[in-house]
């Protein structure tokens, strides 16, 4: 490979952090609810079916981009983006910028799948996780301070002054991507579906456990800004302080997660699971304390920024011969979780409180915690990393 490893792994990562910008749309509903003239229900769907589509489409889109040059790939998906980005800003149809979201949406578990299966292809050896872990980065950098950028932009100055800023980054990315990428080849024939890998007992526990992860912290995080509001009383730019924070620590645990893998991945993910659950039942007991709450909710921040590591690890271990795969199992995996997570989270906050997202959390996590032991001691898993320490 003629250009610099390192210079392409950065460029990616810039490039996945655009694509991710449209997630960060969370933080102006009532703004896009305004500028449509729709209900904040509908709002609400407009703004989750990003998440719902590309849960559906990481199942399958990234194997049909898997055989073309990751080159003419990425071009082509980031010029969809910009391009519907482009449309969202200046129609005023809410049909039509619900269509163009869809779109982007399709191929985005495309651009993330390659772009990790490239990155650990160029990664010198010994640097396979680290590489795979910027470009998780990058989807956290995306979404996270993403949210209060768009935020900030939408309720400042506008709709359209938010969704201008996520149509100039994905420009920017896109420029980047076509002055200095090289040609890397696309898989020299058509891609087939390895039945045989995805109906084992090993990938079908796996998996089943390994969502149980996203579905636990999704029903906790979505809703911890009114428990924050309504139980522990931090209201108003003081929510907004924290949740920045919270945000800037998850990029930091990202990274941590990355590094204990490849230190002992068996305990790592195991171990996830206790503390997350210790985590979970620290603030349930301390919610009425300020201090106490703030501290067990930004250790949750480093917690959530782990997970995307855990999730990805665990599917390309599972799916050792099927990267493209493997990650677009992962996209679904994530944000189908999400989604599950804010659905279920939504029925228990109205039927039985607040306080319940930390039980059903933790209910959650045990199912994973259980799964991942027997997958990993029991059917042996081979994972990437692995060490027998116990």
């Amino acid at each position: 490979m003629k250009s610099n490893p390192k210079i392409l792994l950065y460029i990616l990562m810039l490039s996945t952090l655009a694509i991710n910008t449209p997630l960060s749309i969370v933080g102006i509903i009532s703004q896009i609810s305004k500028y449509f003239n729709t209900s904040i229900a509908i709002s609400g769907l407009y703004v989750s079916s990003f998440t719902f589509t590309i849960a559906i489409c990481g199942l399958f889109i990234p194997i049909f981009f898997s055989k073309f040059n990751r080159k003419k790939t990425f071009t082509f998906i980031l010029s969809v983006f910009a391009v519907s980005n482009f449309a969202i800003i200046f129609t005023k149809t809410f049909h039509v910028a619900f269509f163009f979201r869809i779109i982007s949406a399709i191929v985005y578990p495309a651009f993330i799948s390659i772009a990790l299966t490239v990155c650990e292809d160029i990664a010198p050896e010994g640097e396979k996780q680290d590489y795979i872990t910027k470009i998780l980065l990058g989807i956290s950098v995306g979404s996270i301070v993403g949210l209060p950028i768009t935020t900030w932009l939408g309720t400042t100055w506008g709709y359209q002054m938010a969704m201008s800023w996520i149509f100039l980054i994905t420009v920017i990315s896109l420029i980047l991507i076509v002055m200095f990428m090289p040609q890397l080849e696309g898989k020299s024939k058509s891609y087939e579906m390895p039945l045989n890998e995805i109906i084992t007992k090993e990938f079908v526990l796996a998996s089943t456990a390994i969502i149980m992860m996203p579905i636990g912290a999704s029903i906790v995080y979505n809703y911890m800004p009114y428990f924050l509001q309504t139980v522990t009383n931090i209201h108003t730019y003081k929510l907004s302080i924290l949740l920045f924070i919270y945000g800037l620590i998850s990029i930091s645990g990202t990274w941590i997660g990355g590094k204990l893998l490849t230190k002992n991945d068996k305990m790592t993910l195991l171990i996830f699971q206790l503390v997350c659950m210790a985590v979970f039942a620290g603030l349930y007991l301390s919610a009425d304390y300020l201090i106490p709450t703030i501290i067990f909710f930004l250790i949750f921040g480093v917690l959530d920024g782990m997970g995307y590591n855990l999730i990805q690890y665990i599917e390309s271990s599972a799916l050792p011969n099927s990267p493209e795969l493997a990650n677009g199992v992962f996209l679904s995996i994530l944000n189908g979780g999400i989604a599950i997570g804010i659905a279920i989270g939504g029925f228990i906050v109205d039927g039985l409180g607040v306080m319940t997202i930390f039980t059903s959390g933790i209910a959650f996590l045990i199912m994973a915690f259980i799964l991942l032991y027997y997958v990993i001691y029991i059917l042996k898993i081979n994972l990437k990393y692995s060490r027998i320490i116990f």
